[in-house]
């Protein structure tokens, strides 16, 4: 006796699940979805069965599970239940990882957002290195436990509030237009207006350090550390080459300076 169950064509079925042809037919290559009938033309016909089973495709989609996994999963009808059981833990660990990168991609483009409306200098090398500190956070603090010895010191980089961040980081893209308009009118790495620009930098990285003399130390000892260790990349920064190269003159003139005045001091 035949089957009262309606059938229908891709086409027909497609149209009725709101799903495109061009899906069924790719998850009939995959081998999630293979109708089992024909019609009398040849034709795969789709019917209860495969809607059930389309159905079990598009919960697993949502809940963030791979086309494979998918088919890993419903290809045994009699243990689907229990792998799913066994596999939702790490599918919840996946999905709440994947929310919280999407959370700090956000935060990101509205920071971005933020300060390009405020017509602050956004450069290539400034979007990467912001971008950078956003998504590597947490690798930036690892990197600090590595070569500061002093954890206290070290917390203090990272203890800031999202807003005072976000206020650094604005009130460093005007220090940057500074030294660029600086550097593009050719002044001197020893003027007094690039000895400003320096201290400026100087007083923007302290500013929330409560000793920093042991700062400044952690700091010599983290370069020593870092020299010794064979490193292939830098960081990205918001400095381009030139301009640190210009900082590094700065910084060579105002210890020459230095220097200088404590040995007319001693004489």
């Amino acid at each position: 006796m035949e089957s009262n169950e309606p059938m229908f064509t891709i086409g027909e079925f497609g149209r009725r699940a709101r799903i495109t042809v061009r899906t069924l037919r790719f998850y009939e290559e995959l081998g999630l979805l293979v109708p089992s009938r024909k019609n009398s033309s040849g034709h795969r016909l789709y019917g209860l069965a495969e809607l059930a089973k389309l159905q079990q495709i598009q919960s697993l989609k949502f809940l963030g599970y791979s086309l494979q996994e998918i088919k890993n999963l419903i290809g045994n009808d009699t243990n689907a239940f229990n792998q799913l059981e066994k596999s939702l833990p790490l599918q919840h660990k996946l999905l709440t990882k994947k929310r919280d990168e999407l959370n700090r991609a956000i935060e990101a483009v509205e920071h971005v957002q933020r300060l390009m409306n405020e017509e602050k200098l956004v450069t290539w090398p400034v979007l990467s290195s912001l971008l950078f500190q956003i998504e590597h956070e947490e690798d930036q603090k690892e990197w600090v436990k590595e070569y500061f010895s002093d954890d206290e010191t070290a917390n203090q980089f990272f203890s800031l509030s999202k807003k005072h961040r976000q206020q650094l980081d604005a009130e460093m893209l005007e220090w940057l237009a500074s030294l660029k308009k600086l550097m593009k009118e050719g002044a001197s790495p020893q003027s007094p207006e690039a000895f400003d620009i320096l201290i400026k930098l100087t007083e923007m990285a302290t500013r929330h350090v409560d000793d920093k003399e042991e700062l400044a130390e952690q700091l010599e000892k983290a370069q020593e550390l870092m020299e010794s260790d064979v490193i292939n990349f830098q960081f990205p920064t918001f400095l381009t080459p030139e301009e640190e190269s210009f900082i590094e003159e700065i910084g060579k003139g105002m210890e020459a300076l230095y220097n200088q005045n404590n040995k007319i001091g001693n004489d």
